[in-house]
C-alpha cells in the first residue's frame, strides 16, 4: 500500500536538501524546493541550480523527473507550503536558522500536515523548545544519508507528542514509495549511525596514530576480515572529507556528557588530522589526504606522501585478532573498544540490538553490524578480549547469542520478537509449510494455500542451468492459480545461464548435439511458462542478465525494482540472447508501435552494458517498478492474484522479419559473427512463427558458439567473471 502523500516541500537546496527532493520526485512525488532568495533577477537560483546539481549527479533516477521539481525561495513562495502533504526542513544545522525555518513552516503548511527535520546532530526535544503544541504533534526527525538517492538508511526519531498517524504516514512514503529502511532512533545526540560510526572512526585513527600503526596497515586489518568496506577508516575519512570532520566530531563531542567515551577520540584535534589540514590535504574535495590517488598514502614522519605498501592479514577475523601481528593487534584494540561501547550505549540509543546493526550496515557498509558480527566470530571468544564483559554481552551468552531463533535481544538485556517491516516478505518463510509440487537439483516449485505458486531458484545468484530450464518446461503442468518467480537472494533475481556448462559445450571440439539440446531446452522452458494457463509474475531485483532478462520478457508481468540492473552481457561470453529473448523484446517493442524496432531490438541485445530498470521503455502497462527492493514478493504476490481472477495465456507469436541489412559494426572479428548471428535470426521476407524463430535461434547460437574464439569469451568469462574482448 502507497503513502497518500503526492506533494512534498523542501526547505533547503543544499546537497542533501536537492538530494531529498530528487528522491521524492524519483517517486513518483511533485516536489516545490524552496531557498533563501538569490540576489539578482532569478530569486530562484540558487533552487535551481540545485535541481541543476542533482541531474548532474544523477540524484534522480531518470534526468527528466527533475520536472518534478519546482523551484523557488522562501520569501515568495511560502504559500506553496500549504499545497504540501509533507514538509522536509534540510538547511543548515543551526539550531536559530532551524527554529526560524519552523516558525515560518507553522504558519503557512495546512494543520496537521507532517513536518520533518533532517538534522543529523540536534535532538528533537532541542528542536522543538520554541513550537506551539500542535507543531510538535506533526513533528519527526528524517535523517537521510547523503547521496540519498544511493543510501537507504533513514534514521526516525519520534517525539513524545508525535502523533501515531504521523509516523505512520512517514514509514508508508519513506518505506514503500521511497525504498528506504527505517531505523527507529531515541533522541540521542547522533542518533544511531553516526554516533557508533563515528565513535568507530575516531577509535581506529586513534589507535592507529598510538600503535604507529600506517593507514593502508590499519585500512586492511580492520577492513576485509571484518566485512567492512575497502576504504576502511583512513580512505573513509578521506571520502567524507577531513575539512568537514572537526564539525562533525565538534557537533557531538559538545553534545554528550564529559563522560562519554566520545571525548577520548576528538581525532579532529590530532597533531595528524592538522597537519593535513594546514597542508590543504582534505582528502576526496581535493588532491588528497590520508591517501593521494590509489597509490599513495601520506607519511608523517616524512612530512610526504610514499607509494602505499601491501599487507597480508588471515581472512577469519578471530584468527587475525590471535596472531599477535601489529595488525591483529590493532585489529583486536578497535573491534573491543567499539564494542564496548555498542554494549555500553545501546540502551541510550535504541530498542533492539538489530536497529545498531542496521544502522552500520546501511550507513557505513558494513556487512554485519557490531553485534551480528560478534556473534559470527564467538561471543565466547569476544568476551575473552574482555577484563570486565560488557553486561549486554554477557546477556547475549546467556541467552544463546544477539540473534536467537528469530529473536533479537533487547537493549535491555532480554530477547524480544524481531521488529517487522509491514510487507517486506522473506520467501524462505513463506514457503516454509507450502505443498512442493515440483523440485529437482535447480529449483524448487512450491504452492500456497490459494493456489498460487512459488519458483524458487537452488543455484548460486539464481543461475539457469540445465536443471531450471527443465523444470521450466513442466510449468503447463502445474495445478496452480498463478506462478511467482521469486527469491530471497537480493543480488539477483537472475544473473543468467550457466557459465561452466556454455563454455564445456563450445568451441570447434564441443559436443554440437548438447550445445543444441541447452540452447533448445532454454528456448522449451521458457515458452513453457509463457503458455501455461496461469500468469506467471516475476519478483524482481538486484541483476536480471542474460538468461535472466530474457525469463523476465516471458512474464506476464513483472514487479521491478527500479535500481535492479538489467541486460543482456551474452556478447561478452561469446553468444547473444537465445532463448527467445530477441523475440519478446521483439514482439514488445512493436507492440508499442517502436520506430525500426528491429533496428532498436538488435542493438539493446548486443550492448552488454546493464541499465537500471527505471531507465527502460519497453515494460508493458501491467509491470510495476517500484522503489523498495524490499517490496517486491509482496507486490507480486499481489499482481499475480489480480491476474489470475481473469487470465487467458498469451497465443504464439507471428512477427515481421526485416530485409534492412543489420551489422555490428564495433569491436572485434568476434563481435562482428555474434552480430551476424543475431541478424540471422531476425533476417527476411515476410512473417515467422515463434517455432520458425526457435529454429533460426538454435542454429545460429549453435554455429557462433562452436568457433573457437566464441568458446575462449566463454571459457574465460566462467572462470574469471571478466570478459576477454579478443
Amino acid at each position: 500500500m502507497a503513502s497518500d502523500i503526492t506533494t512534498a516541500a523542501v526547505l533547503g537546496a543544499g546537497s542533501m536538501g536537492a538530494g531529498i527532493a530528487a528522491l521524492l520526485a524519483s517517486g513518483g512525488i511533485k516536489v516545490h524546493l524552496l531557498d533563501l532568495p538569490a540576489d539578482g533577477d532569478d530569486r530562484d537560483a540558487r533552487a535551481r541550480k540545485g535541481i541543476e546539481t542533482q541531474v548532474k549527479r544523477h540524484g534522480f533516477t531518470r534526468p527528466e523527473y527533475a520536472e518534478r521539481v519546482t523551484p523557488g525561495n522562501t520569501e515568495d513562495h511560502l504559500d506553496r507550503l500549504a499545497e504540501a502533504d509533507w514538509i522536509v526542513e534540510a538547511v543548515f544545522e543551526d539550531i536559530d536558522v532551524k527554529r526560524d525555518t519552523f516558525a515560518k513552516v507553522d504558519a503557512h503548511r495546512r494543520p496537521g500536515t507532517p513536518v520533518t527535520s533532517n538534522t543529523s546532530t540536534i535532538p528533537l526535544e532541542t528542536l522543538l523548545a520554541e513550537s506551539s503544541e500542535e507543531f510538535k504533534g506533526d513533528f519527526a526527525i528524517t535523517h537521510f544519508f547523503n547521496p540519498p538517492r544511493v543510501m537507504r538508511l533513514v534514521e526516525l526519531v519520534q517525539g513524545p507528542d508525535t502523533r501515531p498517524e504521523v509516523g505512520e504516514k512517514l514509514r508508508q512514503v519513506l518505506e514503500r514509495d521511497l525504498g528506504k529502511v527505517i531505523v527507529d532512533c531515541r533522541d540521542t545526540p547522533g542518533f544511531i549511525a553516526n554516533r557508533i560510526g563515528s565513535f568507530w572512526m575516531g577509535v581506529g585513527a586513534q589507535v592507529a596514530f598510538d600503535q604507529g600503526i600506517a593507514p593502508e596497515q590499519a585500512d586492511t586489518a580492520f577492513g576485509k576480515p571484518f566485512g567492512v568496506p575497502r576504504t576502511g577508516v583512513f580512505g573513509l575519512f578521506d571520502y567524507v572529507g577531513l575539512q568537514v570532520a572537526p564539525h562533525i566530531w565538534g557537533s557531538l563531542l559538545a553534545a554528550l556528557p564529559a563522560d562519554d567515551a566520545m571525548q577520548d577520540y576528538g581525532v579532529t584535534d590530532s597533531p595528524q588530522f592538522k597537519e593535513l589540514l594546514e597542508k590543504g590535504f582534505t582528502g576526496r574535495t581535493a588532491e588528497s589526504g590520508f591517501y593521494r590517488g590509489r597509490d599513495e598514502v601520506y607519511d608523517f614522519e616524512k612530512g610526504d606522501y610514499r607509494p602505499k605498501q601491501t599487507y597480508e592479514v588471515p581472512k577469519d577475523p578471530q584468527e587475525l585478532m590471535e596472531s599477535g601481528t601489529p595488525e591483529g593487534n590493532y585489529a583486536r584494540e578497535v573491534f573491543r573498544i567499539t564494542l564496548q561501547y555498542c554494549c555500553d550505549t545501546a540502551e541510550e540509543i535504541a530498542a533492539t540490538v538489530d536497529q545498531i546493526d542496521i544502522a552500520m550496515e546501511l550507513g557505513y557498509g558494513w556487512k554485519k553490524g557490531p553485534f551480528a558480527l560478534a556473534d559470527a566470530i564467538g561471543l565466547d571468544y569476544v568476551a575473552s578480549l574482555f577484563d570486565t564483559v560488557p553486561a549486554l554481552l554477557e546477556s547475549a551468552r546467556s541467552a544463546g547469542g544477539f540473534y536467537v531463533d528469530g529473536k533479537v535481544l533487547g537493549t535491555d538485556g532480554t530477547l524480544t520478537e524481531r521488529p517487522e517491516r509491514e510487507g517486506v516478505v522473506r520467501v524462505s518463510e513463506l514457503v516454509k509449510d507450502a505443498e512442493v509440487i515440483a523440485e529437482n537439483a535447480g529449483a524448487t516449485v512450491y504452492k500456497l494455500e490459494d493456489g498460487i505458486g512459488v519458483f524458487v531458484y537452488k543455484t548460486p545468484m539464481n543461475s539457469s542451468t540445465d536443471d531450471v530450464t527443465e523444470l521450466f518446461t513442466l510449468a503447463g503442468e502445474w495445478d496452480l492459480t498463478g506462478l511467482v518467480v521469486a527469491n530471497d537472494e537480493a543480488r539477483a533475481f537472475s544473473a543468467g545461464a550457466n557459465l561452466p556448462r556454455l563454455a564445456e559445450i563450445s568451441g570447434p571440439n564441443g559436443d554440437e548435439q548438447a550445445r543444441q539440446a541447452t540452447i533448445r531446452q532454454g528456448i522449451d522452458g521458457l515458452h513453457a511458462l509463457r503458455r501455461a494457463p496461469y500468469p506467471v509474475v516475476g519478483a524482481v531485483r538486484g541483476v536480471a542478465l542474460g538468461g535472466g532478462m530474457e525469463l523476465l520478457l516471458h512474464t506476464d508481468a513483472s514487479v521491478i525494482h527500479a535500481e535492479t540492473r538489467v541486460g543482456f552481457p551474452e556478447r561478452s561470453v561469446g553468444l547473444f540472447p537465445a532463448w527467445s529473448g530477441p523475440v519478446r523484446l521483439l514482439e514488445r517493442l512493436l507492440e508499442l508501435g517502436v520506430p525500426n524496432a528491429h533496428k532498436v531490438a538488435y542493438d539493446a541485445l548486443l550492448n552488454v552494458k546493464p541499465v537500471p530498470a527505471v531507465n527502460v521503455d519497453f515494460w508493458r502497462e501491467n509491470d510495476r517498478v517500484i522503489m523498495s527492493p524490499d517490496h517486491v514478493v509482496e507486490q507480486a504476490l499481489e499482481l499475480a492474484r489480480e491476474l489470475a481472477s481473469v487470465y487467458t495465456a498469451p497465443a504464439d507469436a507471428e512477427l515481421p522479419l526485416t530485409t534492412e541489412t543489420l551489422e555490428y559494426t564495433d569491436g572485434s572479428e568476434t563481435d562482428r559473427a555474434i552480430g551476424d548471428a543475431l541478424a540471422s535470426v531476425f533476417a527476411g521476407e515476410g512473417n515467422a512463427t515463434e517455432a520458425e524463430l526457435a529454429d533460426r535461434q538454435v542454429t545460429a547460437a549453435s554455429d557462433v558458439l562452436a568457433r573457437q574464439e566464441n568458446a575462449d569469451r566463454a571459457e574465460h568469462m566462467a572462470k574469471t567473471r571478466k570478459p576477454l574482448n579478443n
